[in-house]
This record gives structure tokens, C-alpha cells and sequence, in this order.
């Protein structure tokens, strides 16, 4: 799987913004190559981020989801398992402070994996 620089530079500054607090989108692109973020509605706290499913896109092709760990921890808790396992493929924590190496993806099993940046 592969991700867009553009993109991935893109959801860095939205985690930056968003601070304290959590944020939340799912990704979206084509022919392996993640190009979008769908940003929902959702709601936020400095140890959460949750959205309302009635706002999924309908027939969008959702590789799987993004969101920002306010802390410089990276590893998934068990809600960000939960959420792994229901939408998609790949799944982005972005972390404090939010720099271009700050992140990690992971699979639906919440285990590490490798985007390649194009």
C-alpha cells in the first residue's frame, strides 16, 4: 500500500491543529494508492476521538482510518483496535509532536506495517 506525500504532510498539520485534542478521518484513494481523507463529523477529547457511523460515505472505497495521539505514545489502545478491525485496511496514528517521522501504520490487527510514500 502506498500513500501520497502530499497527504500524509497534510494529516500531520491537521494533528497539529488539533491539539490537544484527538482527530479522526478515513482514507480513501484507488489502485493502492492512498489520495484522500474523508473528514467526518466526529467528536473529541485529549484521550479520544469517536464518530457517528450514520455519516460513512456510501459506496466509497474506505482503506481505513487516521487519527492523532495528542501524547508521544503510537501504539493503538483497545477502542483503536475496535475501530482497526471495522474500517478498512490500514490505519495512521499520528503522534505528539507531529513531525514527519511521527507516525506509525498499522493493519487491521493492529500490527505495525509499512506505507511507501509516493
Amino acid at each position: 500500500m502506498k500513500i501520497r506525500r502530499d497527504l500524509l504532510e497534510a494529516l500531520i498539520e491537521m494533528a497539529k491543529n488539533n491539539h490537544p485534542y484527538e482527530f479522526f478521518a478515513l482514507l480513501t484513494g484507488k489502485k493502492g494508492i492512498i489520495e484522500e481523507f474523508v473528514y467526518i463529523p466526529f467528536q473529541q477529547g485529549e484521550n479520544y476521538a469517536s464518530f457517528d457511523t450514520s455519516f460513512l460515505p456510501l459506496g466509497m472505497r474506505i482503506y481505513g482510518t487516521v487519527h492523532s495521539h495528542p501524547s508521544s505514545s503510537f501504539g493503538p489502545s483497545g477502542q483503536d483496535l475496535s475501530t482497526f478491525t471495522s474500517y478498512g485496511k490500514v490505519h495512521i496514528i499520528i503522534h505528539y509532536p507531529y513531525c514527519k517521522h511521527c507516525w506509525k501504520a498499522y493493519d487491521s490487527l493492529g500490527r505495525e506495517i509499512s506505507l511507501e510514500i509516493v
